[in-house]
């Protein structure tokens, strides 16, 4: 007997009643889920029919006790490589469809979680009954981009409406025994273990209406998939494959769309694009999350200082004081301060109207939160946030005004966007402890924090600095210091790019569509109107130097601002923002029209590979460790597409080769695509950056 029949005979116990109705409880005593694999899957599956083939059994009743999930996604792709994979899931679609065949009606009853495999296992019952409030289901890798498979669409199909259908596939959220029932994922619900045995003997009575017969209805199917044809959904392999599987659902029966399903189970599987998104998505942000672990519980944080009250100080203190913290928000005048404070209020109101927070958790958060204009109270801060306007002489004068009140084993930080730790830190007396904490709009939405080490950072600086991240339950980056870091760094020459087509020629409407195709949630010149178009000109200003492409735009924006278009704010800016009506493409005459057509294609590489040649800079020269802090600084921060796992991932996905011919191909457009001689040679060594889920860089 293999080790996995083993395995799973140990954790199943078998009994049958007197009326042939055969019970097999499942037990995971464990606090951590058990991982289930497709070898697992394969074999449970088996173990079914083989209960169910038996002549005296009338029914079948599982109770699966504790969580249950996928197993390592990395093994599964690794698998996925070996020509047997293939002929398992061939095996696994004929134990699905003779399941499928077998009259005698089945349940099954969960008290836990499960979530990929064990859900798609769940499906494979006549009845799912939920035991009490934790019995939740979901498929979390599909915010991998990885499609579940073994019949989880082929059955939910003919349970849930499509778009709910591809919701569930796709968000990776875990469903609620209330909302499942309302949908039809899950067919009861028993509040709690005591009445288990009561439902057990009142459904012990095999009742054929209680066997799933699958069907497609036609019309359902059709109008679902015209309401997802009709959305802006972002470009994916798993998006593309699943839109694929709803539209030929009407068409053919359980078998075929079981094999369809099979066939783009695997293609997923094999996928570049899988491996890209599970390296960043769960593996790298999992490696980060960690990092902020290792302080010891005595160093625990009791007072945090934030000064700057303003969009992003007000951010910081309200996940400060979520996390259970007291701080201090300090502005010029108290009216400031409480305005700030005010934020972390409307906050949690917006929380409360969603469910998404108890309104006794308000006055507590709200508590911890002192708005101020005194210096005085920010004494004995274990840390303190400078969180002013980017501007080098504010911040140094808030520096040295308010660095006193830190406590002596305190650290300082700066949460500034683009301006060096290493000339900041010259304002303070002990440069070790000064660090950056670049924190990203809206603070209490945005998972990311790019914490900036500058050259005199000492260890313990970093070490404090992350503990206090995780304590906001932020996922960070370490980079290293330089102009504009890492992420505002590349993301300014994603602005830039934008600006350049437009003093090409090229329509701007063909430019922010072209970024949407690409996967930007935004285009660039939407971006700089909200930002405003002054602020960007400071960003240049402060700069020690600009290149001449910089320059170029520049003068360009500040043409726009004297013609009063300064952005959203002014409802001028690229776009025109009429009262109480969509936004209009504004069109300057000044600019001359692209006599020959660049191809939308060539928009889409130009956006992403602007970031992605500049990201390599960032490698070469040490602003970046690692290309992992990359693909995850790029997708989490500013938007970089998902789907293609990070700005690293994405070179890898096309090609060192592709990729600087792209490059070369673009040059004649500005100097932000001259392309190191490193790059060259890494590329006529065959390299990539990634080897599946190792990292080939230094």
């Amino acid at each position: 007997m293999s080790k996995i029949k083993e395995r799973i005979k140990e954790q199943i116990s078998v009994s049958k009643n007197a009326d042939g109705v055969y019970q097999l409880r499942w037990i995971n005593v464990r606090t951590s889920p058990h991982d289930l694999s497709i070898d697992e899957f394969k074999f449970c599956t088996e173990l079914l029919l083989s209960v169910l083939k038996k002549g005296d059994c009338t029914s079948l009743q599982l109770i699966l006790e504790g969580k249950f999930e996928n197993a390592d996604y990395a093994e599964l792709i690794d698998q996925s490589k070996n020509e047997s994979f293939i002929k398992k899931l061939d095996i696994i679609d004929g134990l699905i469809l003779e399941l499928s065949e077998i009259e005698k009606p089945t349940v099954v009853l969960f008290d836990k979680r499960c979530t990929g495999l064990a859900a798609a296992f769940l499906l494979l019952f006549d009845r799912r009954i939920a035991i009490g409030p934790k019995a939740k289901l979901g498929f979390p890798e599909g915010s991998l981009g990885m499609l579940t498979g073994n019949g989880s669409f082929t059955k939910l199909i003919s349970i849930l409406k499509p778009e709910y259908c591809y919701d569930l596939l796709t968000s990776g959220k875990l469903i609620k025994p209330e909302e499942a029932e309302k949908v039809g994922l899950i067919n009861g619900r028993i509040s709690s273990w005591d009445q288990v045995q009561n439902w057990l003997a009142e459904n012990s009575e095999v009742n054929q209406q209680d066997k799933f017969k699958w069907k497609i209805d036609n019309a359902v199917l059709q109008e679902g998939t015209d309401i997802l044809n009709s959305k802006s959904l972002k470009p994916s392999l798993l998006t593309e494959v699943l839109l694929g599987l709803l539209n030929a659902s009407a068409g053919l029966n359980f078998k075929e769309l079981l094999e369809r399903e099979h066939l783009a189970y695997y293609g997923i599987l094999t996928a570049k694009e899988t491996t890209a998104r599970v390296r960043t998505f769960h593996y790298a942000i999992q490696e980060a999350i960690d990092s902020t672990e290792d302080l010891e519980e005595e160093d625990s944080i009791s007072k945090i200082g934030v000064i700057g009250a303003g969009m992003m100080g007000s951010g910081i203190a309200y996940e400060v004081a979520k996390a259970g913290i007291d701080v201090v928000l300090k502005d010029v005048d108290l009216q400031s301060a409480e305005k700030g404070r005010a934020y972390s209020e409307k906050v949690c109101n917006k929380l409360i109207e969603l469910a998404k927070m108890k309104e006794e958790d308000k006055p507590k958060i709200m508590e911890r939160i002192l708005a101020t204009e005194e210096l005085e109270d920010l004494d004995g801060c274990e840390i303190i946030v400078e969180a002013v306007f980017e501007d080098k002489r504010l911040k140094a004068d808030v520096i040295k005004e308010s660095k006193g009140y830190l406590q002596l084993s305190g650290i300082y930080a700066s949460n500034t966007t683009s301006l060096p730790i290493g000339k900041l830190a010259k304002n303070f007396d002990d440069p070790s402890r000064f660090i950056g904490l670049h924190f990203f709009s809206p603070v209490d939405r945005m998972a990311l924090v790019e914490v900036i080490c500058g050259k005199e950072t000492s260890d313990i600086t970093l070490e404090k600095a992350l503990h206090f991240v995780g304590k906001l339950n932020k996922i960070p980056i370490v980079v290293n210091d330089g102009n504009a870091f890492f992420t505002s760094r590349i993301f300014f020459y994603y602005l830039l790019e934008g600006i350049t087509m437009l003093l090409e020629g090229i329509p701007m409407e063909r430019i922010e569509v072209g970024a949407k195709n690409a996967g930007f949630a935004v285009g660039p010149l939407a971006v700089l109107d909200e930002i405003s178009l002054p602020l960007m000109v400071h960003v240049y200003e402060q700069l020690p130097e600009m290149s001449y492409s910089q320059k170029r735009v520049y003068n360009y924006l500040q043409r726009m601002i004297k013609k009063g278009r300064t952005g959203r704010k002014s409802s001028r800016g690229f776009y025109d923002y009429p009262d109480d009506k969509p936004k209009k493409y504004y069109k300057d005459r000044e600019l001359t029209k692209l006599d020959t057509q660049i191809s939308d294609k060539d928009i889409q590489d130009r956006l992403l590979g602007v970031m992605a040649l500049d990201s390599y800079r960032c490698l070469e020269e040490g602003v970046l460790n690692y290309p992992e802090d990359g693909d995850v600084g790029s997708v989490l921060g500013i938007g970089f597409p998902a789907q293609t796992g990070g700005v690293f991932s994405y070179i890898d996905n096309i090609g060192l080769d592709e990729f600087i011919k792209n490059c070369e191909s673009f040059s004649q457009y500005g100097d932000e695509w001259e392309i190191p001689e490193s790059l060259k040679k890494l590329r006529d060594e065959g390299f990539t950056f990634y080897d599946g889920f190792i990292s080939h860089w230094p």
